[in-house]
């Protein structure tokens, strides 16, 4: 299933230029269409842009929140991933 999820990947080699600045606090782009299988079921993920960002300057206790956050976030797909 996985030779042919490839297969059937994305037909246009050409994508969209993703939509992160890098003056973001957190960014996510996927501008060409992704296949995932989840729960047995073919998906096609279109996740054009996610941004988080701030209109004043963060303190330090307010980015190492954050941080800390993303950290467990990170961690907790991570251990999720590494489990199968």
């Amino acid at each position: 299933m996985i030779d042919e999820l490839r297969q059937n990947g994305n037909q246009n080699d050409e994508c969209p230029e993703g939509c992160c600045e890098g003056n973001e606090i957190l960014c996510v782009s996927i501008p060409c269409p992704i296949t995932i299988v989840l729960l047995g079921l073919q998906l096609q993920l279109e996740l054009p842009c996610i941004r988080l960002t701030s209109q004043s300057p963060l303190s330090t206790e307010q980015v190492n929140q954050l941080l800390g956050v993303l950290t467990n976030l990170l961690g907790n797909l991570g251990g999720s991933l590494g489990s199968e």
